[in-house]
């Protein structure tokens, strides 16, 4: 049983911002293979699936300048790899305890928005039809260092302040983009980035479980 809000406690944080791939869903595998396909289209190192764990304690910007991919043809590697997932969004499923996460956090009076360099029909096609009407905001299509001005535009779109907004992510570029607009930031354990990198960091609160993120959202 997930623990819910009740109604007369004040929320701290009633916009909750979520991240996508790696956080609500389990498309790993299907990012890389995109990843794959665009290193050969682009002509730029596919992900060496042996050196993951290395990898995964790295920052974007860190990985993108270790596989020789110019700046400029981001654009369109993300473009590529954003296409390449949607036709393959089938192959995507939520995490396990994330619809109910999500019907927790309405249940208690969030509003849920997603911030996410991923198409948002192919969020949509993952979400289904039970989890997509939970969702208040979107703000998807960012670029891969684009996604503080997605993540502004929800904010403005949902009439939030920073002190009540908290943002839910996997990667160090969310961390990054929840610290330089004020957000406290939950990282998840799950997801893309190894947990130790958030332990100990400032304004991060590190979620072991889907069932555990209520808690840490809902504040007395």
């Amino acid at each position: 049983m997930l623990p819910l809000a009740h109604p007369s406690i004040r929320m701290t944080h009633p916009l909750v911002l979520f991240d996508f791939d790696g956080t609500l869903a389990d498309s790993f595998h299907l990012f890389l293979d995109a990843w794959t396909h665009a290193a050969q289209r682009y002509g730029f190192r596919p992900v060496d699936t042996t050196d993951l764990d290395r990898l995964r304690r790295l920052g974007a910007r860190d990985i993108v300048a270790e596989v020789g991919l110019p700046l400029w043809k981001l654009p369109a590697v993300v473009a590529t790899m954003r296409a390449w997932m949607r036709e393959r969004a089938d192959q995507v499923k939520l995490f396990d305890g994330v619809p109910e996460v999500l019907h927790a956090l309405k249940a208690g009076g969030a509003r849920i928005g997603i911030v996410t360099s991923n198409a948002r029909d192919t969020v949509e096609r993952v979400l289904g039809d039970d989890c997509r009407p939970l969702i208040d905001h979107w703000g998807c299509g960012a670029s891969l260092f684009g996604k503080a001005a997605k993540t502004r535009r929800v904010m403005k779109a949902a009439g939030a302040v920073a002190q009540r907004t908290v943002s839910v992510g996997d990667e160090l570029r969310d961390l990054e983009v929840a610290q330089s607009l004020g957000l406290d930031f939950v990282a998840v354990a799950w997801g893309y980035t190894v947990p130790d990198r958030f332990a100990g960091l400032a304004g991060v609160r590190l979620c072991a479980a889907p069932g555990e993120l209520p808690a840490l959202v809902f504040r007395p």
